[in-house]
């Protein structure tokens, strides 16, 4: 596997969940319900887009899979 690319890919999860705890962060400090609501959707995406990286991530790193198998993941 080219560990370049799972560099890349694992940095991109930081970067996800960086992403989802600042939509938080700001969904708790509004007092806008329409806010709350666009940034709470923005949000669920990035979980979405965490998901996928897990997906690829597992696919191409076998310890990693491993380790998810073990842990029932």
């Amino acid at each position: 596997m080219n560990e370049k690319n799972l560099k890349m890919l694992r940095e991109d999860l930081i970067g996800e969940l960086e992403a989802i705890n600042q939509y938080q962060d700001h969904i708790d400090e509004s007092d806008s319900e329409e806010v709350k609501k666009i940034l709470g959707h923005i949000r669920d995406e990035e979980k979405e887009h965490f998901a996928e990286l897990v997906k690829i991530i597992r696919k191409l790193d076998n310890t990693q899979e491993e380790k998810f198998q073990e842990e029932k993941i």
